[in-house]
């Protein structure tokens, strides 16, 4: 875990370089730095959703090697939101405009719950049916919060065709996800 903190730290670090060497107006350094970062919480996010929808969350905590690799993608996506964050903060005082918090309240839950839910996996070590629908309401939502996002970027006059495929991309693998939910308990319930 320290070796894919400190790479994940070293990415960021990288993002934040190339702004400053490639960005001319220092006003918008930090923007730059908030939709890379943005990125790779997207790419992040996506390998969780992919890694839940392919295995199962039943099928990940009944072997060790992907329960421990879904926490660390989990807790890598937490850190990377708080630098993510840090950026977003950057970028609204570099324009001198206010970050108002109290209007973005489904933002503000989903980042304390990002922060959260490594703290949560970490504890619990056993999945129960209270935690299965915890993680995939988790997953909804922050993946929900994405898409909402990339869809802002969507403009008439910019289509923003990389941020339509994403869409589709997140919106594809939650069906897979919740394909996967239906295979899971329905077979739990063959077997009861």
């Amino acid at each position: 875990m320290p070796l894919l903190l400190a790479l994940l730290l070293c990415l960021e670090g990288i993002i934040y370089l190339w702004a400053v060497w490639t960005v001319e107006d220092p006003d918008f350094i930090f923007e730059k730095c908030t939709r890379n970062s943005g990125r790779v919480s997207a790419a992040l996010n996506l390998m969780i959703l992919v890694m839940v929808g392919y295995y199962g969350l039943k099928k990940m905590y009944a072997h060790e090697r992907l329960k421990n690799t879904f926490w660390k993608l989990m807790t890598l996506f937490a850190v990377n939101h708080i630098i993510h964050f840090f950026y977003i903060f950057k970028n609204f005082k570099s324009k001198e405009v206010e970050l108002v918090l109290s209007e973005n309240k489904h933002g503000i839950i989903t980042f304390v719950f990002i922060l959260l839910f490594p703290i949560i996996l970490w504890s619990y070590k056993k999945l129960n049916k209270i935690l299965y629908i915890a993680i995939i309401l988790h997953l909804f939502n922050a993946t929900s919060f994405m898409i909402k996002t990339f869809y802002g970027k969507i403009k008439p006059e910019k289509p923003a065709y990389l941020h339509q495929i994403g869409i589709g991309i997140m919106c594809a693998v939650l069906v897979y996800i919740l394909y996967r939910v239906l295979r899971e308990n329905k077979k739990d319930a063959r077997l009861n």
